[in-house]
């Protein structure tokens, strides 16, 4: 298939400059700005999930500092780049367990606060914000059919931008799969398609959910 075109690579390599110029303490410190513009409602909890309660991001933010100062610790100063600049810590938080699940948004924080030496600074309020992006998910499927492949429209259900921290973000894509081999291979045919036209902001990674709304695959953008 061919992917779609777009100037994301452009928008993606002057993102990284931006945040390069500004350094990554700024990184680490700015809002959560810049998905993909949504058509949806103001964000709200997966469904069958309750909201993050008051201390959920500040134990996300901890777990994810305390990873960020052991990078820091083996790595050097050097480190601070990869893990904020190019998204190391956005993309170790699916990882991360349970507590980064809590808030990812405030785990990456923590950990780019962490690995960039600077003293704890955890947010006030939760950071992840999960948005259902119909005008994505409507693309993808207009793109498939082109492409002659009927068949994949029907297993994409939903598509989520899901912002962390600064200009990082995840796209979540709900499926009926219950297959891993595929729901890899779905989320080869979406990644060929979004072909890192992130739009504003910066994807890190692609997160495929099965029929039950769980993490089956995950790939980088």
């Amino acid at each position: 298939m061919r992917p779609r075109t777009g100037n994301g690579h452009v928008l993606r390599h002057a993102a990284v400059a931006a945040a390069a110029a500004a350094g990554f303490l700024a990184v680490s410190a700015c809002g959560t700005h810049g998905t993909p513009s949504s058509d949806a409602a103001p964000a709200s909890s997966p469904a069958g999930e309750r909201p993050a309660a008051s201390s959920d991001f500040t134990r996300a933010y901890a777990a994810g500092y305390e990873q960020g100062k052991k990078l820091y610790h083996d790595g050097g100063k050097g480190v601070a780049v990869r893990e904020v600049v190019w998204g190391g810590c956005a993309r170790r938080a699916l990882d991360a367990g349970a507590r980064a699940d809590q808030d990812r948004g405030a785990w990456v924080k923590g950990c780019q606060d962490g690995v960039s030496d600077t003293p704890r600074h955890p947010p006030a309020h939760p950071l992840t914000k999960r948005e259902s992006n119909p005008r994505l998910l409507k693309d993808f499927r207009a793109w498939v059919k082109a492409e002659g492949d009927t068949a994949t429209t029907r297993h994409a259900r939903s598509v989520f931008t899901v912002e962390l921290v600064g200009p990082d973000y995840d796209v979540e894509v709900s499926t009926d799969y219950s297959s891993r081999t595929k729901a890899e291979a779905f989320a080869g045919t979406f990644a060929q398609w979004w072909d890192a036209d992130d739009g504003p902001g910066v994807a890190r990674s692609l997160i495929i959910l099965d029929a039950h709304d769980r993490r089956i695959v995950t790939k980088r953008l």
